[in-house]
């Protein structure tokens, strides 16, 4: 009995053996079945990734067809240059100053602002060796980047453009409204002067001329100028222009509008009588954009309006034909970086 019993025992606890490895089995096959269920949708998921990016690039292209396509003809800020006749009397130069330098740069002070904003090695290191306590002028200041550049010299701003100025007060510097051949200092006031990018926008040789003396009048016995300008001759870009006086185009956004920055900070309660006039005002100002020189382009999905500025591009010896026209100053160095003549005159 005790035998059979062992016997029937074993048998049930064999059987039971067996259905447990069965089970395993089984389980075995499921986790290969998952594994393989995932490592195919690795596979399937990487293939839709692929199919996704090629398609993509496929859209790219023809997105940036289409963009070639609307930006054709369009100018670029830094290399279109339009030939221009230099002015014939001092009225006419007059005439193309206010309205491709003063005007234009009033109206893109602020888009001017957001670009400008790294100073040049050159007037860096020309400022940095100042004397401590000095005063300076900055003559044609812009947005005033080198204003606070040496906290051990005080160095004072003019610009012709009152935007420029607002925006340089907005940063806490001492800038003012002045035309530079009109400079409202004493005579023998300042320790030195810089005047970066400004003698090129006078468009007759004798403006440019009075310029710098005026700048060479407001100096100590002594003091010392930097003053630069763009040239025509430009090795870094391996290029040259067939012509020195042009019309260099800006691309302007409508987001750095001064105008309505300025309108935000005025009383927003006006009376429909002024809402009428702003509107008429609005009319005619789109007229004249219309029947002016600027022009409205797209680019990249953007719309830009055109401003052209006029630029005198000098040539190699036009500072030292500029000074050997007053006596009062002399040249110490006169070369050329990158696409910029530097010269550094010191008043005698």
């Amino acid at each position: 009995m005790t035998d059979s019993n062992i016997d029937i025992d074993k048998l049930n606890l064999n059987e039971s053996f067996k259905e447990e490895k069965l089970n395993e089995n089984d389980n075995d096959d499921d986790d290969d079945n998952n594994t393989i269920s995932r490592n195919k949708s690795k596979k399937e998921l990487k293939k839709l990734q692929k199919q996704q990016y090629k398609q993509q690039k496929k859209q790219d292209k023809k997105n940036n067809k289409v963009n070639k396509i609307i930006n054709e003809g369009v100018p670029d800020i830094s290399e279109e240059k339009i030939n221009f006749e230099e002015p014939k009397t001092d009225r006419e130069a007059y005439q193309v100053e206010v309205k491709h330098v003063r005007e234009i740069y009033d109206r893109i002070a602020l888009h001017f602002d957001s670009t400008r904003y790294k100073a040049w090695p050159i007037v860096e290191k020309f400022l940095e060796k100042v004397s401590i306590g000095s005063i300076g002028v900055d003559v044609g200041c812009g947005n005033g980047k080198y204003l606070g550049l040496n906290k051990n010299s005080h160095l004072i701003g003019s610009d012709i453009c009152n935007n420029f100025t607002s925006i340089c007060n907005e940063k806490h510097y001492e800038s003012l409204v002045a035309d530079n051949l009109y400079l409202p200092y004493k005579s023998n006031s300042f320790d030195y002067a810089i005047s970066i990018a400004v003698i090129h926008h006078f468009s007759t040789f004798d403006r440019r001329t009075e310029a710098l003396r005026e700048i060479i009048r407001v100096l100590k016995s002594g003091a010392t100028l930097l003053i630069t300008s763009w040239a025509t001759t430009q090795k870094w870009k391996g290029k040259n222009y067939d012509y020195q006086d042009v019309m260099v185009p800006w691309l302007f956004q409508n987001q750095f509008d001064m105008t309505k920055k300025n309108d935000e900070k005025q009383d927003k309660h006006i009376s429909s009588n002024n809402k009428n006039n702003e509107n008429e005002n609005k009319n005619e100002d789109e007229n004249e954009n219309e029947n002016g020189d600027e022009k409205i382009i797209e680019k990249s999905g953007s719309q830009y309006e055109v401003y052209h500025r006029y630029y005198h591009l000098f040539e190699n010896g036009e500072f030292e034909k500029m000074v050997a026209q007053i006596p009062e100053c002399e040249i110490i160095e006169n070369n050329l970086d990158h696409d910029n003549y530097y010269c550094l005159i010191k008043k005698k």
